[in-house]
């Protein structure tokens, strides 16, 4: 009977001193401790311009009439979309580092003038343009952080199913393809009427990358396995969006629309729906994630 009493006993140590060593290992293991994600998003932008310096090739008589020629930047055009995919690092319970590479479609509009006693002209711009996005960034986790990884029954801990987040990084973009729609219309004893319709490719006269800034918020959502990502950005241009150097190098646009395009900068706000999936399991064979 001892000897079958201090079977039991040995059988019981060992097995406790195997829990105590797995989740020793655990909570020593970086890789428990990390996570890295892979997904797709997409969403919706409205961007705004920022004018820096202005151009015109028709000059008025007096200095009174300066601003009748001014470009007047419209805001009832300028939605976009944005679509791609994201890469995300959690190597901390908070401290998530990303990167994304986008498809972002930047829209704006603008009208220009030329005032007559008799007979008027007002052209409209309207500029669709495609940029290749890569946006780094840090997100913060707003959540509890357990100063354990891993319990005593080796079993993870409880991460909350919904964890907001704010974030803020760099973006760079290189431009894809730019386009622009340029309308004619003559006005005549009150009669309006469209002379002409003409699209110009003009990405040789804009700026082939630029540089910008964005903050946001955010939450990650979890459903079986992966999550769901809502995030609205602001962002801001950092460099001027035209080349300077091309300005005047679009002939078509110049004697048919007298056309010469500000300096200006884009400024947006942006809405995204992602889904991301977790790369590194527990096991592989029930697809048991890391969760942080």
């Amino acid at each position: 009977m001892l000897r079958y009493f201090c079977s039991i006993l040995l059988l019981l140590s060992t097995m406790f001193c195997q829990a105590q060593s797995v989740w020793d290992k655990l909570n020593k293991d970086p890789f428990k401790n990390s996570q890295v994600y892979f997904g797709f998003r997409a969403g919706a932008n409205y961007t705004t311009v920022d004018v820096i310096n202005r151009y015109s090739l028709i000059k008025p008589t007096t200095s009174l009439d300066e601003g009748l020629y001014d470009k007047k930047y419209q805001e009832v055009e300028n939605m976009g979309i944005i679509y791609g995919v994201t890469f995300l690092y959690q190597f901390e319970q908070r401290l998530v580092l990303g990167a994304n590479a986008s498809v972002n479609q930047i829209r704006f509009q603008y009208t220009q003038e030329q005032p007559g006693s008799t007979r008027s002209v007002n052209f409209i711009h309207n500029h669709d343009l495609n940029y290749l996005d890569v946006p780094v960034f840090f997100r913060f986790m707003f959540r509890k952080v357990n100063s354990q990884f891993w319990d005593k029954s080796s079993r993870k801990p409880t991460v909350p199913a919904v964890i907001p987040f704010a974030q803020a990084g760099l973006n760079f973009s290189m431009l894809i393809n730019a386009n622009k729609e340029y309308t004619k219309f003559t006005t005549q004893n009150g009669i309006e009427s469209q002379e002409f319709q003409k699209n110009e490719d003009i990405k040789s006269i804009m700026s082939p990358y630029t540089v910008g800034a964005f903050i946001g918020v955010g939450a990650r959502i979890r459903v079986s396995t992966f999550y769901i990502t809502a995030e609205a950005n602001f962002r801001k241009g950092l460099n001027n969006a035209n080349n300077q150097n091309a300005r005047y190098l679009n002939d078509n646009l110049q004697n048919e629309a007298y056309d010469i395009m500000d300096d200006f900068s884009f400024q947006s706000v942006e809405a995204l729906i992602g889904v991301i999936f977790p790369l590194k399991y527990l096991s592989k064979k029930e697809f048991m994630p890391v969760e942080i």
